[in-house]
C-alpha cells in the first residue's frame, strides 16, 4: 500500500494542468484505545513519522534559517521538506507547513493532535491550495494510511 499512495503522489504532482488555484481542507480522525500520554510519545515527536506512517521511510531533522525542519523520504522515491510551526505539548499537538514537496500544492499547514476522551482520538488536517483537484484525494490518502497505522497500534 505504501508503493501505490507514494505512487499516487509523485503521479499526480507530475499530471498538473495549469488552472486556478482552489482552495481544499481534508481533516480525519481516528479512535484510539489507551492513554493519549502513550499515543503522543509514539506519534508526538515531529521526526518519528516514518515509525508510523507506512508511506515515510526516513526522517531527517534540520535547521533552516533558525527554525526546525524534517525532511522526508517518500516510499518509492521522492522528498517533502516540512517545517515546524507550532508545538504545544500540554494539548498534544503540532503544526507544520510544506516547504517543498513533489506535490502541485501551495500553502499546505496541517496539525496532528490528539483530543483526550472516551475513547481519546487522534486527529490530522490540513489545508492548502491547488489547482490540481485530485489533490484532495491524496491527501486524504495519505492521512487515512497513517491514522489506519496509529489505530492498528493503539486498538484494543
Amino acid at each position: 500500500m505504501r508503493d501505490q499512495i507514494t505512487a499516487a503522489i509523485i503521479a499526480l504532482g507530475l499530471s498538473t494542468v495549469p488552472g486556478l488555484a482552489e482552495d481544499y481542507s481534508v481533516s480525519l480522525s481516528v479512535p484510539i484505545s489507551g492513554s493519549p500520554e502513550d499515543a503522543w510519545q509514539a506519534i508526538g515527536d515531529f521526526c518519528d513519522i516514518d515509525d508510523w506512517h507506512p508511506a515515510i521511510t526516513g526522517c531527517a531533522l534540520k535547521s533552516i534559517d533558525g527554525s526546525v525542519h524534517r525532511i522526508l523520504t517518500l516510499d518509492g522515491g521522492g522528498e517533502v521538506v516540512e517545517k515546524l510551526v507550532a508545538v504545544d505539548q500540554g494539548g498534544l499537538s503540532y503544526t507544520y507547513s510544506i516547504v517543498s514537496a513533489p506535490m502541485p500544492i501551495t500553502g499546505y499547514t496541517s496539525t496532528v493532535s490528539i483530543t483526550r476522551g472516551d475513547p481519546s482520538t487522534v486527529n490530522w488536517s490540513g489545508r492548502f491550495k491547488s489547482d490540481d483537484p485530485t489533490m484532495e484525494a491524496a491527501f486524504t490518502g495519505l492521512y487515512e494510511a497513517g491514522l489506519g497505522a496509529i489505530a492498528a497500534r493503539f486498538s484494543e
